[in-house]
């Protein structure tokens, strides 16, 4: 199939991941006043115990497959023949997840008090069978997984309001959470006859149904085991560090702590999301690239995406800091106090988020050195682990904080370390300049506007103020992403 527009793509990724970042946070802010500190944790708590098992299963597919399919779109059929080598791997890992998942919470006296909300979200599990975005990310179909996601999303938010209405109501906000990624998963399911072909399916090891044919066309799992389960491990490794302060607070302190913990890591990563939207896109199109050797082509997209990941991190991490005393309470009133500074802590995360991913967890992957990957995670694990047991009885949710930025950090160092010799980015020193001077200037925009902050809300035209001064310096001191981006929508004008 044809090439998607990167521009294209690019848009719609973006207005995904902004409505997806949107939406959490409307969702929050409503279920943080009616479940509060303690509804929340439950929840959370649970989730992050099935989410262990539902990254064992989609053992680390969610990164590979969009390689492979990336990789693998000759024809058709071939493309088919990759999905369900892939497939068939998810469900079988699938389905042991689901046997575990019930025995351990069933058998477990810790969880006794909780059984029925583990039993719900226990539904997150069952539905990762169908759990195929990878499939349309490496197809570059990045405008159905917006339109979808945007329409699944809409619907679920509704149910909530509908539905959960006091801190009774945890179970059906478990439920809702459960039905959306249904609705996601199913949709997936239902369009996959427009890419693929089933025909495969019925092709023995020797070739075609009728016998004849190569060995190649059947179907062959072997392959793709090494690199999946190399990036298993590293997502094992990487949740946790990422999972473990959450599990540790709950048991140190109590669930409220990982209500306050839990929503300041939403919001960091909500905003991570959204810068990676624009460059995300290209990561199909890398792992393209590299399997045909075009190391021009790669270092162009790596040095651009390199220039808007930095564009848009940079002053989300430093707005969140400076305003973080206005968007906790804003988002999720004074009873979430306690996150301010977990929130300033953690909000440096932004950057380093995307920096690892970019630069570091694409270019491994594509060039097939997933190993390395693996290396920097288990360095990250072993680090946050250690310092979640120093810091989080003293420091209680900001002692996660700070283990988080230190582990990150360590993993974004080695991750670059292994991948600087696969490509080579070019930035110039008035993008630099630019940008410094950029910062400083909404710094000063933000500091000066927050004196006349008397109601929590008024943050938001604090926050787009100093947005407009941001991108206006960039214009001044002829940043060259802004300038080019100015010609088109000028020319665009024109025409």
């Amino acid at each position: 199939m044809g090439k998607k527009s990167l521009v294209k793509n690019s848009i719609f990724n973006m207005a995904y991941k902004g409505f997806t970042a949107l939406f959490p946070l409307a969702t929050t802010t409503y279920i943080s006043r009616v479940l509060l500190p303690e509804g929340v944790g439950k929840v959370a708590y649970a989730n992050t115990i099935v989410a262990y098992f539902v990254l064992i299963a989609s053992l680390g597919l969610p990164s590979y497959g969009v390689k492979a399919i990336a990789q693998n779109d000759v024809d058709k059929e071939q493309r088919s023949r990759t999905f369900f080598e892939l497939f068939f791997i998810n469900l079988i890992a699938t389905v042991l997840c689901i046997i575990a998942y019930f025995l351990f919470v069933d058998h477990f006296a810790h969880f006794a008090d909780r059984r029925a909300l583990f039993h719900v979200m226990g539904l997150m599990l069952i539905l990762n069978i169908f759990n195929i975005d990878w499939f349309y990310q490496g197809m570059e179909e990045y405008s159905y997984i917006a339109t979808r996601s945007v329409i699944v999303k809409i619907l679920s938010f509704v149910l909530m309001l509908v539905f959960v209405k006091d801190s009774g109501d945890y179970l059906i906000y478990a439920l809702i959470l459960c039905i959306a990624t249904a609705g996601n998963n199913l949709l997936n399911a239902v369009q996959l006859r427009k890419y693929i072909t089933f025909s495969v399916l019925f092709r023995n090891g020797n070739g075609a149904a009728d016998g004849r044919g190569s060995a190649a066309e059947g179907l062959h799992l072997g392959h793709h085991m090494r690199p999946v389960l190399i990036l298993l491990a590293s997502t094992i490794a990487t949740e946790v560090y990422t999972m473990l302060d959450t599990v540790m607070l709950e048991y140190f302190h109590g669930e409220a702590y990982v209500g306050y913990y839990s929503n300041a890591v939403k919001i960091v990563r909500m905003t991570y999301t959204v810068v990676i939207a624009l460059v995300a896109v290209l990561y199909p199109r890398i792992s393209m690239y590299y399997k045909q050797g075009n190391r021009e082509g790669c270092n162009a997209l790596l040095s651009r995406g390199t220039q808007i990941l930095l564009l848009l991190a940079l002053p989300c991490a430093l707005g969140l800091a400076l305003t973080a005393e206005h968007v906790v309470p804003l988002l999720f009133k004074e009873a979430f106090l306690p996150s301010v500074g977990t929130l300033r802590i953690l909000s440096i995360l932004v950057l380093i988020f995307s920096v690892a991913y970019f630069l570091g967890h694409i270019v491994l992957t594509a060039t097939g050195m997933e190993r390395m990957i693996l290396r920097a995670c288990i360095v990250g694990a072993v680090l946050n682990t250690v310092v979640n047991l120093l810091l989080i009885p003293g420091m209680k949710q900001d002692g996660a904080a700070i283990a988080s930025v230190l582990s990150e950090t360590a993993v974004t160092v080695v991750l670059l370390w292994y991948a600087r010799r696969y490509y080579h980015l070019t930035i110039t020193g008035n993008y630099v300049f630019s940008v410094t001077a950029a910062l400083a200037g909404m710094a000063a925009a933000v500091l000066a506007l927050s004196r006349w902050i008397t109601k929590d809300w008024m943050v938001l035209p604090v926050i787009a103020a100093a947005a407009v001064v941001y991108f206006c310096i960039l214009l001044l001191f002829r940043n060259e992403l802004m300038m080019e981006l100015f010609h088109k929508v000028l020319g665009k004008i024109r025409s």
